[in-house]
């Protein structure tokens, strides 16, 4: 009884990283959050990472997370019943490439808007607002009205 009591823990967890921070990380097709992040996970392997940011090119790859000797067969439940903590922090670490296609696109969107306002009338504060325009429903309608009184 004494021996479960203090027994210990193996805590595993992969911390992603990526320049600049801020990217939505994908991991396994399942949205954990925005990187820096913490993940605790249980087993070993190949992981697929995504990861997107706007104004940055999508990373799509791989993370892999070996397996220490301590959770080899048998090892692992020494591991677990040694009366300590063990923690293992794995460090993914992506640099982001910035998109040009995405700086030109901006640029582009700015540039039409800007021609859009200085299209635009300019109307002079103290100046009386425009003259209301009269639809075709409105005009058909008066014009019916002035026929029907002679």
């Amino acid at each position: 009884t004494a021996l479960a009591l203090t027994a210990g823990c193996v805590r595993r967890e992969i911390e992603v990283t990526s320049t600049p921070p801020g990217a939505l990380l994908t991991l396994n097709g399942r949205e954990i959050g925005r990187t820096p992040t913490r993940i605790e996970f249980t087993f070993d392997g190949t992981y697929d990472v995504r990861l997107k940011l706007a104004g940055y090119e999508s990373v799509a790859g791989s993370g892999d997370s070996d397996m220490p000797v301590w959770d080899f067969m048998g090892a692992d439940l020494v591991a677990e019943i040694v009366p300590t903590d063990i923690h293992r922090l794995e460090h993914w670490h992506f640099e982001l490439v910035p998109d040009d296609d995405a700086d030109a696109s901006l640029r582009h969107r700015a540039e039409a808007a800007q021609r859009f306002v200085e299209a635009m009338p300019v109307v002079a504060p103290d100046a009386p607002p425009p003259a209301p325009t009269a639809t075709p429903e409105a005009k058909k309608k008066k014009k019916s009205a002035s026929q029907s009184n002679p």
